[in-house]
């Protein structure tokens, strides 16, 4: 599968204006609850690799939460796809879907102890997780299966060397696991992207519900961070500004513009390879940086509601400015893979993410939230201006 990229310069005016000449994104399959339901648990999963970074900020705990999310990551787009594909209307497909959730528990429950103790509980749920979804693919017609066939040897052999891992110690564990992921990432390169017809509208929808999700449990983690005790008034202002984070963030995501329209018209106008491959791209890997931004707010956020007045410790203070770095890198990734919006702004903010890092290890913590909180403002003002320039002069 070739990897993301954007053509041309994701700037141009023109390639951002929705002509009324041209025709709405059909109207077709749309999220089912049952698929709402499913990225809770999934979710659940983020939360617990949260709980993992604030517990080892170092290069070892950030290495466990990559070499984890990404094999969930993987296995969450394989669902989405298969829903895409296969809506989960009849009964037995419900059941399957409701097992595949079950596992997903399993993986979240056992994630904090994943690569010393729980290893083979995790193994087991990510293999059943992938026979459920070989399974619930065989339902989806001969092309399915056979797509599914090519697909479905890497899911299991990477699976059985998760397990493997989990009777083991040592460097051979995150060898294993390694091999895993690697076996995921060289599994779409292998067998293509052909024969899969996907609904732009349900994908939109689907992965817009999943950052919802995702941005509403790095807000839960405001609550965590206090651990049920008394709140001071120091911390309930801090809470408040460490909300407009999140709230930041959904507004770049989910902002006036219409990028939910744009990212399905531009979906829509592809043939069927070149669509699946640029999902891919945009839903997939664009969605990676984002995706680990906000669990590197969550966990940074544990620690930065505590003592907010205090100077914030380098590892809080550098996943705090480098989650929100990453997301907005990750927005503009996702504009212009997709050509439905500026990229520069948040580029830019990005950039000057990274350098709140020692207002907050050397000022305060809360010094570096008001940062940037105020980047991701500019960023968003910056946007809507574009916007709504760009409105005018085609519209």
């Amino acid at each position: 599968m070739p990897a993301p990229h954007s053509e041309g310069r994701a700037e141009e005016p023109a390639k951002f204006a929705v002509s009324s000449a041209e025709p709405s994104p059909k109207s077709g399959a749309r999220v089912t609850t049952l698929e709402l339901f499913f990225d809770l648990a999934f979710v659940f999963n983020f939360t617990q690799l949260a709980r993992v970074l604030s517990r080892d900020m170092t290069p070892r705990g950030v290495g466990q939460v990559l070499l984890i999310f990404w094999l969930l990551w993987w296995m969450y787009g394989g669902y989405a796809w298969l829903t895409n594909h296969l809506p989960p209307h009849r009964r037995h497909h419900r059941v399957l879907l409701l097992l595949g959730m079950a596992s997903f528990l399993v993986i979240g429950l056992a994630t904090p102890n994943a690569f010393h103790g729980n290893g083979v509980a995790f193994g087991i749920g990510y293999l059943v997780i992938v026979s459920v979804h070989a399974a619930l693919f065989a339902f989806g017609g001969p092309g399915a299966a056979r797509n599914m066939l090519r697909i479905a040897p890497f899911h299991t052999v990477g699976a059985a060397l998760i397990i493997c891992a989990g009777f083991l110690d040592g460097w051979i564990v995150y060898a294993l696991w390694i091999t895993a992921v690697g076996l995921e990432v060289i599994a779409p390169v292998v067998t293509g992207v052909s024969g899969f017809e996907l609904k732009p509208g349900h994908f939109v929808e689907r992965h817009g519900l999943l950052m919802i999700i995702a941005l509403g449990d790095s807000f839960l983690a405001l609550g965590i961070g206090t651990d049920g005790g008394q709140t001071p008034p120091s911390v309930v202002t801090t809470a408040v500004l460490i909300f407009v984070i999140p709230a930041g963030l959904w507004w770049v995501y989910f902002d006036e513009s219409e990028k939910a329209y744009r990212a399905e018209l531009a979906l829509e106008r592809q043939e069927a390879v070149p669509r699946s491959r640029l999902a891919l791209a945009a839903f997939f890997y664009a969605h990676v940086p984002m995706l680990l931004g906000l669990i590197l707010i969550a966990a940074a956020v544990k620690k930065t509601i505590v003592h907010p007045y205090d100077p914030l410790g380098l590892a809080p203070s550098v996943a705090l400015a480098g989650g929100v770095a990453l997301y907005l890198g990750g927005i503009a990734w996702f504009h212009g893979i997709l050509k439905i919006g500026p990229q520069r702004f948040h580029f830019t903010a990005a950039f000057l993410a990274v350098l709140a890092i020692p207002v907050g290890h050397m000022k305060s913590a809360v010094a570096e939230v008001v940062l940037l909180g105020v980047l991701i403002g500019a960023a968003l003002l910056s946007d809507h201006r574009w916007t709504k320039k760009m409105a005018h002069l085609y519209h």
